[in-house]
């Protein structure tokens, strides 16, 4: 029996839930994601070795830090059924100066893993 690779995939956890379509209604990738309650814009989709990698920057406060989030998915094969799987997420907090990270005293960079969850299925377009 041959399978597909899953092309839509509804993610959830720990305050963060995403929808990932690997081809969109445009042909290209579209992810919606939410962290935290809030919609977050511009989030990309790269097929990694590790999986799919949504990437997007959550949050940025100039001359005092930026947070990014990677969230990644495994690849799924299926067949008529959707597939469970789990994944994780990474939110990073990185402490900026306008003067340049020498004028950052301490850790710059801190990390927060998040477990995620969630369905792969294939959408016949």
């Amino acid at each position: 029996m041959a399978f597909e690779p899953a092309n839509h995939f509804e993610v959830s956890g720990k305050g963060i839930s995403a929808l990932i379509d690997t081809t969109g209604p445009t042909g290209t990738p579209a992810v919606s994601l939410w962290v935290d309650g809030q919609s977050v814009e511009g989030a990309s989709l790269a097929d990694t070795p590790c999986g799919l990698e949504v990437s997007a920057m959550v949050d940025a406060v100039p001359d005092l830090h930026t947070v990014e989030l990677r969230m990644i998915v495994p690849e799924v094969n299926v067949d008529d059924s959707p597939v469970t799987f789990a994944g994780v997420a990474i939110l990073v907090r990185a402490l900026t100066s306008i003067g340049g990270p020498r004028l950052v005293d301490g850790v710059l960079q801190f990390y927060e893993l998040r477990p995620i969850a969630g369905t792969a299925s294939a959408v016949r377009v």
